[in-house]
């Protein structure tokens, strides 16, 4: 059921932001490249991990300069049977928007023979298409984010708890060396009332010998 529900909100999203992605342009390197822009509705280091996990699950590795990362002869099967480079760069939406991204995807032939919004329709269909992926990935990872966030705060409060347990049987047996140290002290004042009684007859006898002198 949970499944569901979670595959359920995932198209949801997709569906809200299918409108957010156009073909536009990235600067990087002095230069204007034609990129895939697809708005993520979630934070820019959210949506980063959860595209370069996947990347780095099929096998990929990229080169990182200036926040661009560069990946190099790669294959998707969603997009093409033909191999690319793919250049990736996430970045907040807005200064406002801290918690949206952009994502620019760029596809290479080779020798910066840029993929353009104006090449054919079903080649730039499947880029959309399989850029819209990352937003379920993301949510995926806003998720595991959150998990691991839960995860740390039970370990914390069980420590708490721990620590309350600890100094709950150290306050008992204090509470239970005071108990012995009240009865102990409460023979001490009977003995001690007892020895008082003692001393003042000893001192009348004497004070009475004094008077009959």
């Amino acid at each position: 059921m949970k499944k569901q529900i979670y595959t359920l909100l995932a198209c949801l999203l997709v569906t809200m932001y299918a409108g957010a992605q156009a073909y536009g342009e990235l600067e990087w390197q002095k230069k204007k490249i034609p990129a895939m822009i697809t708005e993520v509705p979630y934070s820019a280091s959210i949506t980063e991990d959860a595209i370069r996990q996947k990347f780095s699950q099929m096998g990929y590795s990229a080169k990182e300069s200036k926040d661009v990362y560069t990946y190099k002869a790669v294959r998707i099967p969603e997009i093409s049977d033909e191999t690319f480079d793919i250049l990736l760069k996430v970045e907040r939406k807005s200064r406002k928007e801290k918690d949206e991204s952009n994502v620019y995807f760029i596809v290479s032939r080779g020798y910066e023979n840029y993929v353009k919004g104006t090449d054919d329709a079903v080649f730039i269909a499947k880029i959309k298409q399989y850029c819209l992926g990352f937003i379920p990935l993301a949510e995926a990872q806003a998720l595991e984010v959150e998990i691991k966030s839960q995860e740390d705060k039970v370990k914390s409060n069980e420590k708490k708890l721990r620590d309350y347990e600890d100094e709950s049987g150290s306050l008992e047996k204090r509470l239970k060396k005071l108990q012995d140290d009240i009865e102990e002290n409460k023979k001490n004042i009977e003995k001690q009332k007892s020895e008082v009684e003692n001393q003042k007859k000893a001192l009348d006898v004497l004070r009475a010998r004094r008077k009959s002198a």
